[in-house]
């Protein structure tokens, strides 16, 4: 052990112990694409607590200090080319064509993003269990000359119709849920989402083995991996900024044979269940120090099917909420202004509700 008591930093893909170099999330051609390129805070963390804030900065510069030179400068660096040439005129959202033998490199490339961007967390969130087990990144690293993703894991390529030049990664843990028994204590997979520009990446990723399910999604995306056909873009239903959560979260896969559910893993994508108390719903915020209220008329509105956006806060930060059919959603959490802002570009009408909790506004989302 050195002289200061710290142990040797290792490769997170290869393991090797060494200085490490930055690796971006995004490839540094990302940011040559002609995507906006305007400076937006950036935020990292887990699903259902208080995210890292990093700061306003422009976007795709995002590193991270984890992989050792030879695996950024060789097998990574041959993905990112691979991903620059076939993916530039979709991020652009200019129709396109994946042919046959560049779809394993892709979906490598989106496998690899995202366990690269799972590394943006805070050591201490990862200390107390956030992010990706050990053991996925070295099994992709034993893949690098094979250039596959992941034995039992499915990619399926869309359009992302929102935000110009928006850019997101998300992991959710899955589980596989079968009727009549109760949630696994563990998740047994993951699912990947990413969005460049007008492009939309997803895949799925079993981790139990025994438990994989052949899936596909509601939304008709074309399959990327495992594929033998070249695939065409865009096809199927394009994903929105409404829809984006929900697609993220696993909501429109769908195994194809039985009963089997992929559900996301409650003790990471949940908050605590909310609660009824002097004529309002009490929900946990996302600081898990405080709590935030809101009307029960809009809890009776979501049953209805008729969902609704609002702002509120704590004393840690503020919140855009959605409601849901069964939970409220945390849409972003940031500076008051901030929030405001994000609120008063959504496009509905806004209503005015006054009850125990005083006047309380909120907008109907769009059908």
């Amino acid at each position: 052990m050195p002289e200061n008591g710290c142990m040797p930093e290792s490769c997170a893909f290869c393991g090797a112990v060494g200085p490490l170099t930055r690796e971006h999330v995004f490839g540094q051609w990302v940011s040559r694409t002609g995507l906006d390129l305007a400076p937006m805070r950036h935020h990292a963390g887990p699903l259902n607590a208080l995210p890292r804030d990093m700061g306003e900065q422009p976007p795709f510069r995002q590193t991270v200090k984890s992989f050792c030179g030879s695996c950024n400068n060789g097998w990574m660096s041959n993905l990112e080319t691979v991903a620059q040439r076939v993916l530039t005129p979709l991020i652009l959202d200019e129709p396109g064509t994946i042919a046959p033998e560049d779809q394993a490199a892709i979906a490598t490339w989106v496998q690899k993003t995202a366990l690269t961007a799972m590394l943006l967390s805070s050591k201490e969130q990862r200390e107390n269990g956030y992010g990706l087990a050990p053991s996925e990144y070295r099994a992709l690293y034993e893949r690098r000359e094979l250039v596959q993703p992941l034995d039992f894991s499915q990619f399926w390529v869309g359009r992302f119709e929102g935000v110009k030049g928006f850019s997101a990664v998300r992991v959710t843990p899955l589980t596989v849920r079968i009727p009549d028994f109760p949630e696994p204590p563990l998740p047994q997979g993951y699912a990947m989402t990413i969005v460049l520009g007008a492009l939309l990446l997803h895949g799925v990723r079993f981790t139990t083995p025994g438990l994989q399910a052949d899936t596909k999604t509601e939304m008709g995306m074309p399959q990327l991996w495992p594929s033998e056909t070249s695939v065409m873009w865009p096809a199927g239903q394009a994903c929105t900024e409404t829809s984006l959560l929900a697609l993220a979260d696993g909501g429109t896969l769908r195994a194809t044979g039985g009963e089997v559910r992929l559900q996301p893993w409650s003790h990471a994508a949940h908050l605590p269940q909310s609660a009824f108390e002097n004529g309002a719903i009490k929900v946990p915020a996302l600081c898990r120090k405080h709590d935030i209220y809101y009307p029960a008329a809009l809890l009776q509105e979501a049953h209805q099917g008729r969902f609704y956006a609002f702002m509120t806060s704590c004393e840690c930060s503020a919140y855009l909420i959605h409601t849901d059919s069964d939970r409220v959603r945390f849409r972003a959490a940031g500076e008051p202004e901030g929030i405001a802002a994000m609120y008063a570009d959504l496009v509905g009408d806004e209503f005015l509700i006054e009850d125990q909790i005083g006047e309380f506004a909120c907008k109907r989302l769009p059908a």
